[in-house]
């Protein structure tokens, strides 16, 4: 009845893990500690505009300034 191809199984798969991590990235900015509320929006709006270049950008370079300062 319903059968998906290789390749759009795939894509689905792609957007599944896309998605999951740009849930994680806004709840990460939300729970990290040493950040002000500019900074957290800030971090939240690049995340919303540009979903997952914002989500890599959080967790290779944001996350690291964030607990960092808290220290």
């Amino acid at each position: 009845m319903f059968s998906l191809e290789p390749t759009h199984l795939l894509i689905l798969l792609v957007m599944l893990a896309a998605t999951v991590l740009w849930i994680l990235a806004i709840v990460s900015i939300a729970r990290t500690p040493g950040f002000t509320t500019t900074e957290r929006v800030i971090w939240i709006l690049v995340v919303l505009i540009l979903p997952l270049l914002g989500s890599i950008g959080w967790f290779v370079f944001g996350r690291r300034s964030g607990t960092s300062s808290a220290r």
